[in-house]
């Protein structure tokens, strides 16, 4: 029959295009600063954190408020054989939506992380410095809500504080005492931004 040489004139543009926009796999890293007394660093655990963001749909308006997601939470993806940390099926989309927090590996090629670690933020470096990296299909991050859970280690082997919400962070300041080297700690204009990985 003459179907099978229809079929190859007539490449289908979806799965094209789908190729080249996977092969791309966009990785979205999650940068913070901050001012910090007293604090040796900020530990993003990533067998309890949760990151809460609003995300917005790529190539559309859409948008999720506070959604979270965590490495620990893997999501079937419909009609596909992989999974992810979070998927949206946005209105009038053919196919879901994903976001996975990637895991710093040796294998995992991004040229900015050579050297350095994710999870945790060095409280003396005061300088934007990458906490998380997401691998986002179909929707980007626009929001970082800092509610935790986060660990904050005080400085000369103080005191640790566990579950810890860093939203005051971005307005008068999270302030606590470390009763065990006599020295209060603060964390005060936190910042953050969005930006993909080379």
């Amino acid at each position: 029959s003459s179907h099978p040489s229809v079929e190859a004139a007539v490449p289908d543009p979806p799965a094209s295009v789908e190729a080249r926009s996977s092969a791309k796999m966009p990785l979205i890293g999650l940068f913070m600063q901050a001012v910090c007394e007293n604090i040796e660093r900020i530990e993003f655990p990533e067998d309890i954190v949760e990151w809460t963001l609003d995300v917005v749909q790529s190539a559309g308006i859409d948008k999720r408020e506070r959604i979270t997601i965590n490495a620990r939470e893997e999501v079937e993806v419909p009609n596909s054989k992989g999974s992810a940390n979070f998927i949206v099926k946005w209105e009038g989309a053919k196919q879901a939506s994903t976001m996975s927090v990637v895991t710093i590996t040796r294998k995992t090629d991004v040229k900015e992380m050579k050297g350095k670690k994710l999870g945790e933020y060095d409280a003396t470096s005061n300088e934007m410095a990458p906490i998380a990296i997401f691998d986002c299909r179909g929707m980007e991050p626009t929001r970082w809500h800092p509610v935790g859970p986060f660990t904050v280690v005080a400085a000369d082997g103080g005191k640790t504080f566990k579950e810890v919400d860093l939203s005051d962070a971005e307005g008068d300041g999270w302030v606590e005492y470390d009763d065990e080297k006599d020295q209060p700690v603060r964390i005060t204009e936190l910042k953050y931004e969005f930006k993909v990985m080379k």
